[in-house]
């Protein structure tokens, strides 16, 4: 047997897992003497049972502790009650009615790719064009040229502005449209625009600077001859104008792109009426405009700003006193505006470059108020024509297709082509039967709208 000798071992400690100081009390499970809890059925209980996602703390305020802005509040609900009053009217549709609504829409309002045209421009050439007055068939006479890229100042001496006439064919009740007129250019032009009170009428401006007022003349009798007259010119120095328009038959509007608008009347001679400079408020350059009376038009900007401008009141001073009411602003470059009637109301439509279109309610002095917003599919569109009655928005796409849709009901439809390329213009005649968009490559294409 080994001696035992005196030794001490490490102490090795189990700490405890419960404070010392808390006692427990043990029970026997088998002798325990205490009444059971009473039992709670599930289904009756009365604790509150929140969802875990939303769980709050009830408090109890008063009213007197809440502060709000009664004005604020009044005009919130002046914004949110006219959407909530059209969504429940003509709630979003299902892709079920979607797809009847596209075939409503096609067997309605049939479109179709009509005739080419031929330009014969420099490459990578833009185009510009414009309906005149109707020469048969209910069809219009057309204006178009070519423009051909610009790094700053234009070097195209020999530019030509064509004008295409309808002729009627043999066979059916058709037309064609044919070459019967080029005028020769001395720099490419930046905007043309038709006289809507004298659709014989039209004017031009150039890269350079110049405006031109040209007449488009029809031989009477047997004679089927026509011939572009021009009427006046003038050399401006604010450069080329962005935009024309005609308040009225004799006066002419230009919009330039340091922001100022003069307007010419052509009564006599064509003399400078009065010009006005946008203030400093407007920050970038103007891309659109449109007129909608005497001293009243609307102006589309490069950062995608749209404002109403109209005069307050006569002056006899050739410098008008203008007010100015920014409207509802765009993301991107407003590239198109457009005057049209709703239900016998003027509105103005704009539309910016991801294809976001605004009905501005020209009744409406307050933009804040609900407007009506239209979201074009995309891809990308850059510029839109509308139907007469603005219900209609028609959208040149790639390879010379036509895409339009129906803002009552979201419907759209498409048209398929067969050019190269995509379009960066599109113009409807004013009897909205006849469309064209372009330009493809070298030609433009003619759409005919059968309603």
């Amino acid at each position: 047997m080994d001696v035992l000798s005196h030794y001490s071992s490490p102490i090795v400690e189990f700490p405890a897992t419960q404070p010392l100081e808390k006692q427990h009390a043990l029970v026997d499970n088998c002798t325990g003497t205490d009444p059971p809890p009473p039992s709670q059925d599930a289904a009756t209980g009365t604790q509150e049972k929140l969802h875990v996602a939303t769980q709050t703390e009830q408090r109890v305020v008063s009213s007197k502790d809440v502060e709000y802005d009664e004005r604020a509040l009044a005009k919130w609900l002046r914004q949110i009650c006219p959407m909530v009053e059209r969504e429940l009217m003509n709630p979003t549709p299902l892709m079920e009615d979607l797809t009847m609504s596209q075939c409503r829409l096609e067997e309605k309002l049939q479109v179709y790719t009509y005739q080419k045209l031929i330009m014969g421009g420099a490459e990578n050439s833009q185009g510009l064009a414009i309906w005149l007055c109707v020469h048969t068939n209910n069809a219009p006479v057309l204006v178009a040229t070519t423009v051909a890229p610009h790094d700053d100042w234009c070097e195209h001496v020999d530019q030509q502005l064509k004008l295409f006439v309808p002729q009627r064919m043999s066979v059916g009740n058709l037309v064609i449209y044919t070459e019967a007129k080029t005028l020769p250019l001395k720099s490419c032009l930046r905007s043309l625009c038709t006289n809507p009170f004298n659709k014989t009428m039209f004017a031009g401006s150039t890269m350079d600077g110049e405006l031109f007022i040209w007449l488009y003349e029809q031989a009477r009798g047997s004679d089927s001859s026509v011939d572009i007259k021009q009427l006046y010119s003038v050399s401006s120095t604010q450069g080329a104008a962005v935009a024309l328009d005609w308040p009225r038959e004799h006066l002419l509007l230009a919009c330039f792109a340091n922001g100022s608008v003069r307007q010419w009347d052509l009564s006599r001679q064509m003399a400078l009426d009065w010009e006005y400079t946008l203030p400093a408020t407007v920050s970038s350059e103007p891309t659109a405009m449109v007129t909608l009376g005497l001293d009243d038009f609307v102006v589309g900007t490069n950062d995608g700003g749209v404002y109403r401008c109209w005069n307050t009141g006569r002056q006899t001073a050739a410098i008008k006193q203008i007010k100015l009411l920014a409207l509802r602003r765009h993301r991107f470059m407003v590239s198109t505006l457009l005057r049209t009637e709703m239900e016998g109301n003027l509105f103005v439509l704009s539309c910016d470059l991801s294809g976001q279109a605004f009905y501005h309610d020209m009744r409406l002095v307050d933009e804040d108020m609900a407007q009506l917003i239209v979201q074009i599919p995309l891809p990308f569109k850059n510029v839109i024509a509308c139907s007469r009655d603005g219900n209609i928005i028609f959208c040149p796409a790639n390879d010379g297709s036509l895409e339009y849709y129906r803002v009552s009901d979201g419907a759209h439809a498409h048209v398929k082509g067969g050019l190269r390329g995509k379009g960066s213009l599109i113009r409807s005649s004013d009897n909205g039967r006849w469309l064209i968009a372009g330009l493809y490559g070298d030609e433009f294409q003619i759409f005919y709208v059968e309603h």
